[in-house]
């Protein structure tokens, strides 16, 4: 299963590797669904083998939809506090989100 999820992610992100202009994340997106697949396997894989990490998939849930509230309001164009950006999303440097 894993290497079938493997060769589906490299298949529709190698082509896009060694693109000399822009790639945009639109290029990308075919690629998420494997990202989402093998997030699911990992968590199956890790419950299955250790007993005590039965609510991790639930743990793992809780933290994407937390995070989707959290960063929705700058990733979707809403007018946003700016020290709410630069306080508590901003997390690297590099990041450009106002």
């Amino acid at each position: 299963i894993a290497i079938f999820i493997s060769i589906g992610y490299l298949a529709q992100l190698i082509p896009w590797v060694y693109v000399d202009r822009v790639v945009f994340i639109y290029h990308y997106f075919p690629s998420t669904v494997f990202m989402v697949l093998s997030i699911g396997y990992t968590l199956h894989i890790l419950t299955s083998r250790f007993k005590k990490l039965k609510l991790l998939p639930y743990l793992y849930a809780v933290f994407v939809v937390l995070m989707f509230v959290a960063f929705y309001p700058v990733l979707s164009g809403m007018a946003v506090n700016p020290r709410y950006v630069y306080n508590y999303l901003k997390w690297f440097e590099s990041w450009v989100l106002i």
